[in-house]
């Protein structure tokens, strides 16, 4: 039953990023208009739209929602911070964020555009406790900021997240608890940036290796190669880790080149490390791939599970 309640969990995150990915378009050609709570405002600098991902200019939205925003230029560091204590680092150009003093990886890297930064609108309102919705009739996305929630007598961890849609897991992730106790006036913040939930901190991740080895190929091909990942996280010969696995010296050598700090994933990169995640698997056991245009002897050495386009899928 816990897989799956956890199945349907990534499964309504994977509708969600869609459904972002389609409020974006028309909050993109909408010419910078949105809704701050309920009032409607049009930005001086415009949204960018890049394979259905609204970015947003940090200075402008953060100033719009009474976020504190600096800026270092000796590091090129960008600090945004709120009243309930939450604080985003993060640099143009790369896909490697600072959290409350904890680094993690998104799945785009932030723009910078004449001067401006841009960062995807949802990563930035979500780890600013804010929620993104959409106003039908003006075809406008809509920030609301999110009161954090006081815990009431008889209250359980449990209970409050269900009450939020979202995992017991992602609570105390979001509230650095150590376990499920919590106490009646506690103050819990119950707005889960994806990069935190522990059902999805890994996403991004898996989804720029995909693009990196994969980018060309069909979704099949990056599904593929997204569980050859997971496939590894669970075999006793790898790292029990999906960071552990990817950073292995010699496995994955981009990573050890550096580019998983700049690359930007595909919305199908994207779709198919969460699709892997949820459990879809179509090469199952696989723990390696390779072209065998280019490494045909390695055909002889494995057994061989699948082949799609340009990539042989083994164990």
């Amino acid at each position: 039953m816990t897989s799956i309640k956890r199945l349907l969990r990534i499964t309504i995150l994977a509708l969600g990023l869609l459904l972002t990915a389609s409020a974006g378009a028309a909050f993109a050609s909408a010419n910078g208009t949105l809704y701050i709570e309920d009032q409607k405002v049009r930005l001086s600098q415009e949204t960018l739209l890049d394979d259905g991902v609204t970015y947003a200019p940090v200075k402008e939205i953060s100033q719009l929602m009474g976020w504190s925003v600096s800026y270092d230029s000796d590091t090129g560091r960008i600090t945004v911070s709120n009243e309930m204590g939450d604080t985003l680092v993060f640099r143009g150009g790369r896909s490697q964020i600072v959290y409350n003093g904890k680094t993690y990886d998104i799945a785009q890297a932030v723009k910078l555009m004449d001067g401006t930064s841009y960062i995807p609108l949802r990563t930035l309102a979500e780890a600013m406790h804010a929620k993104v919705g959409w106003n039908a009739e003006d075809k406008a996305v809509v920030l609301r900021a999110a009161d954090a929630y006081t815990v009431a007598s008889g209250d359980t961890l449990s209970v409050v997240a269900a009450t939020y849609t979202i995992s017991a897991q992602a609570l105390k992730a979001r509230n650095g608890l150590e376990d499920a106790s919590i106490e009646a006036g506690q103050q819990l913040k119950v707005v889960v940036p994806d990069f935190l939930d522990p059902e999805t901190e890994d996403a991004a991740l898996i989804a720029k290796m995909v693009e990196i080895e994969a980018g060309n190929e069909s979704y099949a091909g990056k599904l593929a190669v997204a569980n050859v990942i997971l496939n590894r996280v669970r075999s006793d010969s790898f790292p029990d880790t999906v960071s552990g696995v990817i950073y292995a010296p010699g496995q994955f050598p981009p990573a050890g080149a550096g580019r998983l700090l700049t690359e930007t994933a595909s919305s199908d990169s994207l779709k198919a490390a969460l699709a892997a995640l949820a459990g879809e698997n179509n090469v199952p056991g696989a723990v390696y791939f390779f072209n065998p245009k280019y490494e045909p002897g390695k055909v002889k050495l494995v057994t061989v599970v699948k082949k799609i386009g340009n990539h042989m899928f083994a164990k």
